[in-house]
């Protein structure tokens, strides 16, 4: 098995993700697996691997290789970020660090309607085995590792230490600015070093974020403490009373600073006059570790796990629905302006698709050089090829009309010649319309995708996100909504225009009268839809929207101003008989998690605050949303 770990933070000079994919990498050696460190979807696909694992919630799934999501963060981090929330829920499993946060995870999955693939084993960011216990060294030091990217954590129990016991405190310069004589410097990210130095001091200082304590997920400093066979002084918690019962030595984080300071002072003058004792203790820790904790014994289930999210996210080929051959799904792809290789690369998205019956009608509104031999070419892919040839009158809608009237398969969508699907986008789909037989129409989440050379994706859509920049990233997760037909538009709204598949039931006479739309004909194809059935949302982003930024040959509004206005408003006209059926849900949860509030909890008083700025104004967020919406306009063909 290859793994591919994913790097969120790839021009950070320290961070806990890229010392923990250096002792994974380690790992997975000894266990008889590959694994590489990859930055950007290129990365992905360029390292052809079999599943991903995204170490931190601000990456998405951006390709169509299995993305499992390492989810040893509390909840509390993703409060009120919309781009972690979108990346989460486009994971097809998750890797939980503890009960509660797989609970968080069930929950927010299933209130998103997509069913929930959790890993029943622990995964938190330990260390791999490094052999049992050394002899602690004869002179005891404490020894404390910490970046602080959330500013002077536990500060004042350091400044109530130093001076008091002997002290080896590592990490970044800027950090430690005030802990002169203490500090020794940064450690290598080399997934060594810690463990290196751990074992020279002999006692770890592990203190944790209340919000760690609260959700139960330890940071990777009480298994580095064990993996190296250092005696553990630890605050008390659930996670490491469970698992390492009486083999550490405990503080009760509530107390003051002081307090807390006097406790691991005491536990350290202990351990210098009862050495025998604690050599036992940190002997008996590394055992613990080794036994169940290690890195190795956390991922040793992957590969059946992983044949697992391949099973629920229909990335294995169907062989029955409903207790039945599968039925044909119907394809109309319009073409007449592009090139054989771009209608070729739609066709390939199509070919490989994971539901065994796939059938095409390709309308053809304009010559296409070498069209008939492209489609002989492809003839044994599918159940069928239709080639229907219309005239071309000038106006969208009359190409859209015409494929949708020549469907005959029970199921159909459409296909844009430029665009492609994930090969499991059909399969994921078909599986929501069995799930949920009221309704008629299914549709998943939208990536943006550069087909131009050169051109990347820099920032964040939701830009009050704390996600970090992107790093040459040609992909982006664009749209992960349910759509709720409030204030539906050509340019306001979440499903993309060849993200769906419906039942060809719905296609009545109404339906099949032509529009005469010449703008967004699609979207209200669509529109017109939603008046006869409920939608249903996959919560997985299987369809592939690809974007040219040069030529913006695909882009509504690339429309001169003024005939685009008049497009849509005669859009808005015909679309006022249109009635939506909505479906009416309990109100949207109390907000009740605080990051700014989590970061300030453990920062030490005059320490400078590291939290995200202000939540811009209500007003402010509608109406960047709308230009938002403006920029990425929607698809035309022409």
């Amino acid at each position: 098995m290859r793994i591919a770990l994913q790097n969120a933070f790839p021009n950070a000079r320290h961070t806990a993700e890229a010392e923990w994919i250096r002792r994974c990498i380690a790992a997975c050696e000894r266990l008889g697996f590959s694994a590489v460190s990859v930055v950007s979807s290129d990365d992905i696909m360029e390292a052809k691997v079999d599943c991903v694992l995204a170490t931190h919630h601000f990456t998405p799934k951006l390709t169509s290789v299995p993305t499992i999501g390492l989810m040893w963060n509390a909840p509390v981090y993703f409060a009120g970020d919309q781009a972690a929330h979108d990346a989460i829920l486009s994971y097809d499993g998750h890797l939980c660090g503890s009960e509660p946060i797989a609970q968080w995870v069930d929950d927010f999955l299933a209130s998103r309607g997509k069913e929930s693939v959790i890993h029943e084993g622990l995964m938190l960011p330990s260390s791999p085995d490094s052999g049992p216990a050394d002899r602690l060294p004869p002179v005891l030091r404490l020894m404390y590792a910490g970046i602080h990217w959330d500013g002077s954590r536990h500060g004042e129990v350091f400044r109530h230490l130093d001076g008091q016991v002997p002290m080896d405190i590592y990490g970044p310069p800027e950090a430690w600015k005030d802990r002169p004589d203490s500090y020794r410097g940064p450690l290598p990210f080399d997934g060594t070093s810690v463990i290196e130095a751990l074992r020279r001091s002999g006692v770890a200082l592990c203190l944790h974020k209340g919000a760690h304590r609260d959700w139960n997920c330890p940071s990777m400093r009480l298994f580095e403490a064990a993996a190296a066979g250092a005696l553990i002084i630890t605050d008390d918690f659930e996670f490491p009373r469970v698992w390492f019962r009486n083999a550490a030595l405990y503080v009760n984080p509530e107390l003051p600073p002081p307090q807390v300071a006097r406790q691991v002072i005491g536990h350290l003058r202990w351990a210098a006059a009862n050495p025998m004792a604690a050599q036992r203790l940190a002997t008996r820790a590394n055992e613990l570790f080794r036994s169940r904790l290690s890195l190795e014994s956390m991922l040793s289930g992957l590969p059946e796990y992983l044949d697992k999210v391949r099973e629920r996210r229909s990335m294995v080929r169907t062989e029955s629905y409903l207790s039945a051959p599968p039925p044909t799904v119907e394809y109309v792809v319009r073409v007449g302006l592009r090139s054989t290789e771009m209608i070729a690369r739609a066709l390939d998205s199509l070919a490989e698709q994971t539901w065994p019956s796939i059938a095409v009608t390709l309308l053809q509104f304009h010559p296409v050089p070498g069209l008939d031999a492209l489609i002989d070419a492809y003839r044994d892919r599918f159940a069928w090829i239709h080639h229907v040839i219309v005239a071309n009158d000038g106006n969208r809608a009359t190409s859209l009309w015409a494929g949708v009237s020549h469907v005959s398969a029970e199921y159909f969508g459409i296909l844009d010649d430029d665009d492609t699907f994930h090969p499991n986008h059909v399969a994921s789909l078909m599986e929501c319309l069995k799930r949920h037989p009221r309704c008629g129409f299914a549709y998943s989440g939208l990536m943006r995708v550069h087909d131009d050379e050169g051109h990347f994706f820099s920032t964040p859509r939701d830009r009050t996100s704390r996600a970090p920049l992107a790093t040459r990233e040609r992909r982006e997760l664009f749209s992960m909504y349910e759509e709720e037909f409030h204030d539906l538009s050509p340019v306001r709204n979440v499903i993309g225009i060849h993200a769906w598949v419906c039942r060809r039931e719905l296609l009545d006479e109404h339906i099949l009268k032509n529009p005469r739309l010449d703008l967004s004909e699609d979207v209200f194809l669509m529109a017109s839809l939603a008046e006869r059935t409920e939608f249903v949302f996959s919560g997985m982003a299987t369809a592939e929207w690809r974007w040219r930024q040069t030529q913006q040959d695909n882009w509504t509004l690339s429309h001169p101003t003024d005939e685009a206005r008049a497009f849509i408003a005669r859009w808005h006209l015909r679309g006022r008989a249109l009635k939506f059926i909505q479906r009416k849900r309990p109100s949207p949860p109390e907000a009740i998690y605080d990051f700014a509030r989590e970061v300030e909890r453990d920062r030490s008083p005059g320490a400078p605050a590291v939290v995200p700025d202000a939540e811009p104004p209500r007003w402010r967020q509608l109406v960047t949303k709308f230009v938002h919406s403006l920029e990425a306009g929607r698809k035309v063909q022409r």
